[in-house]
């Protein structure tokens, strides 16, 4: 008789790419870093550590990857992402756990961010010195589902209240600008020196 093979849920990846990033000016995912989108970027850092990657936003920027878009029910603001990202789960990998997000804005994201959040039981948030960065988390479906439907859906969650309600643990990351957010034109510059500096 065959041995009976292991089966291992696939790793699911998603980049959140709403919002309408007015501090930066422009549409955040297609801002050019180093003569590349910062989509591009996230989405070669975080493609190798997961099977599927897809986006939560409001179209894939000429991508080929899978596409989450807003529901239009549920909680508004950044948690409106993950709410879009849950249901995809359910209709598209049910024999997932749970899925690791990472922000459009973030082109140095950890290459062991899938490994280390998805290690515990639970849900998880990326933390540094300076805090708590729950846009970078491991989100167990059920847990975040439940949350995210006693949400009220006429006003945004923060997404730091969201991890406290699914008891998120905090995961440490020390390197530098790996938990680096792309907010205005300023930290964009600055992007771009930290890149010419260690190129």
């Amino acid at each position: 008789m065959a041995a009976s093979k292991t089966h291992t849920p696939p790793r699911i990846g998603v980049i959140l790419a709403g919002g309408y990033a007015r501090r930066m000016g422009a549409d955040k995912p297609a801002v050019l870093l180093a003569g590349r989108r910062l989509i591009d970027h996230v989405m070669d850092r975080l493609a190798p550590q997961v099977d599927r990657v897809l986006i939560a936003g409001p179209h894939a920027y000429d991508t080929e990857l899978e596409l989450a878009p807003d529901r239009g029910t549920g909680p508004r603001g950044p948690a409106a992402g993950l709410w879009a990202a849950g249901h995809w789960l359910l209709q598209q990998a049910p024999e997932a756990t749970g899925f690791v997000t990472a922000p459009v804005d973030a082109p140095f994201l950890p290459s062991d961010l899938y490994e280390k959040l998805a290690a515990g039981g639970g849900c998880a948030i990326a933390s540094s010195k300076d805090g708590a960065h729950p846009t970078f988390a491991f989100w167990r479906a059920p847990v975040l589902l439940e949350q995210l439907r006693a949400a009220p859906s006429d006003k945004g969650l923060a997404l730091h209240a969201l991890a406290e309600q699914c008891a998120a643990r905090r995961v440490a990351f020390s390197q530098r600008h790996c938990l680096l957010n792309i907010n205005t034109p300023e930290e964009l510059a600055s992007a771009e020196a930290f890149i010419s500096e260690n190129n």
